[in-house]
């Protein structure tokens, strides 16, 4: 393992600050995973941040990111230092950077990690927008969660985070991370893993689960039989693998190749994963503010009245079942 991350492990030079991360590189994969980190239990100690998952993931040939939390060997969760967001930011612009590298769009990218790598997977997911988020046993309100640790730590962690101790911190830390995860609206979907008796879920999860039911935001929700948050490690790693191959599963729109005719335009719809129950409905926008419209079906190849450069833009709705699972516009011109 010591050799794997040797040969896979790069330093990013952020606006704000230096990150260090895990690539590997899948050839034709349309898909990016991206693991965050839980705490390693020797934070007192100041000992290097460690990447999660990496064992449990090895089978999952896709295009993987492992990104660490800590500046100075100390964690932010993902959030930054000194009461700032930089390092949310900063991971963010790596991530978007990795993307257009790899040309792989954000709604095939999956951001996860357990417990603070699940709280720092819903940030950062739902900054970039990213198409599915996997948060095990996360918290919510991070600044509470600190001090209900031991008074050293919870010192050295809360001091890195807010900056300063007030009578004030704990609850200005609280706020802070409800405001990035209390969200009203998401595209991303949501798969989340806890164990009915660990307290995460009665004191963090629930609340955030309340809010996103009472905004109708849809989730999945795999509930576990068992007590204590030390054992999340135990039960995690199986749902997180199995929702992976899910989601890598499943079909979902490339790039149209969009070609000049004689007697218009034509369009060719293309779909990685093929599956028998899918089909697509495609609109093109003309720059003179008209639609076309073609309903929904399997064809491949479809021919326009329009001309290549009076094209704006195209939109492809692919159903899976019936069911709309994605829309997706693709600029023209």
């Amino acid at each position: 393992m010591k050799l794997d991350i040797k040969n896979h492990e790069h330093n990013y030079c952020g606006k704000h600050h230096n990150i260090s991360y895990l690539e590997y590189r899948k050839k034709g994969s349309g898909h990016l995973l991206v693991t965050l980190s839980g705490f390693n239990g020797r934070e007192i100690e100041k000992a290097p941040a460690k990447y999660n998952y990496m064992r449990t993931l090895a089978d999952i040939n896709i295009n993987k990111l492992f990104i660490k939390d800590e500046i100075a060997d100390i964690p932010v969760y993902y959030m930054g230092s000194e009461g700032t967001s930089y390092y949310l930011e900063d991971v963010c612009r790596l991530i978007e950077e990795k993307l257009m590298e790899m040309n792989v769009e954000k709604e095939q990218l999956i951001i996860a990690g357990s417990s603070k790598g699940g709280t720092g997977a819903l940030l950062i997911g739902f900054k970039l927008g990213a198409g599915h988020i996997i948060a095990g046993a996360n918290q919510l309100d991070v600044g509470s969660y600190l001090d209900s640790l031991n008074e050293e730590l919870s010192h050295l962690l809360l001091t890195k985070v807010a900056g300063k101790i007030t009578e004030n911190t704990v609850k200005e830390v609280d706020q802070k991370f409800r405001e990035h995860l209390l969200v009203d609206m998401i595209e991303s979907q949501l798969y989340f893993h806890a164990g009915n008796r660990d307290n995460h879920y009665h004191k963090h999860m629930r609340t955030m689960l309340d809010h996103f039911d009472m905004h109708k935001i849809l989730y999945d929700l795999e509930l576990r039989h068992y007590a204590g948050h030390e054992n999340v490690k135990y039960y995690f790693p199986e749902f997180f693998t199995r929702k992976v191959r899910e989601i890598i599963s499943l079909p979902f729109i490339e790039h149209p190749e969009v070609t000049k005719k004689t007697d218009g335009t034509r369009i060719r719809i293309r779909t990685a994963n093929d599956h028998e129950s899918v089909d697509w409905a495609i609109y093109v926008y003309r720059k003179d503010g008209e639609t076309i419209k073609i309903l929904y079906g399997t064809e491949e190849f479809h021919t326009v009245p329009v001309e290549l450069k009076e094209i704006l833009s195209i939109k492809v709705f692919l159903r899976v079942h019936g069911e709309k699972k994605q829309v997706k516009e693709f600029q023209i011109s």
